[in-house]
C-alpha cells in the first residue's frame, strides 16, 4: 500500500528518485506507469503493474464501445507512461508529464492507498488544505463511519480492540 507524503528532487536529467516505502510496495517490480490525473487537480496518477492490471480488469468490464470506457482508456492506458526504474529507484519523467503536472526541481510523492501520486509541492499544500477542510465535513466524517462500521461487521468476531463508530447505520 503507497501510504505518506515524500519531498523529492528532479536533477538535471529528469530523474526523480522513488520513495522507498513506494519502492517496497511495488512489490519488487521495476515499471512505473504515470498520468494526469483524471480529476484535473494538476498531478500525475501512478502505480506499478498490479494497478494497471487492477484498471485492465476493471475497464474491460464495462461495454467496448462506450463512451466512458474510450475515455477512460484513452486517458489511463494509452495515456500513460511506461517507466523503467533504475537499479537505484529512480525513473526518469518525460517532458509531457512534467509539463502536464507543473513539475520542476521539487515534487512531492503522496501516498493513494493502492496507486501514488506526483504533484507541484505548491499544487499539494492547496489540495491537503481543500483535503483537509473536507474530511473535517459532517457528512464525510458520517461516511467514514458508516464504511468503517460495514468492514468491521464483515470481520468474524471483530479484530481486537476495534468499536464500531457511533452514528453509523446498523
Amino acid at each position: 500500500m503507497f501510504v505518506s507524503t515524500y519531498e523529492s528532487a528532479i536533477d538535471a536529467k529528469g530523474r526523480v528518485s522513488i520513495p522507498a516505502s513506494f519502492r517496497a510496495a511495488l512489490g519488487g517490480g521495476n515499471r512505473i506507469f504515470l498520468w494526469p490525473a483524471l480529476d484535473g487537480s494538476g498531478c500525475l496518477e501512478g502505480g506499478g503493474e498490479a494497478l494497471m492490471a487492477m484498471y485492465r480488469a476493471t475497464l474491460t468490464r464495462l461495454a467496448p464501445q462506450s463512451p466512458a470506457r474510450k475515455a477512460l482508456v484513452t486517458r489511463i492506458i494509452a495515456g500513460s507512461a511506461d517507466l523503467k526504474m533504475d537499479d537505484t529507484g529512480r525513473i526518469k519523467l518525460t517532458d509531457e508529464l512534467m509539463q502536464a503536472a507543473d513539475l520542476e526541481g521539487r515534487v512531492k510523492f503522496a501516498g493513494n492507498m493502492d496507486s501514488f501520486q506526483i504533484w507541484n509541492p505548491e499544487r499539494h499544500a492547496a489540495h491537503f488544505d481543500a483535503m483537509a477542510a473536507e474530511a473535517a465535513k459532517e457528512d464525510t466524517l458520517e461516511a467514514l463511519g458508516q464504511a468503517y462500521n460495514e468492514v468491521l461487521r464483515q470481520q468474524v468476531g471483530g479484530a481486537p480492540g476495534l468499536t464500531i463508530i457511533d452514528g453509523g447505520e446498523g
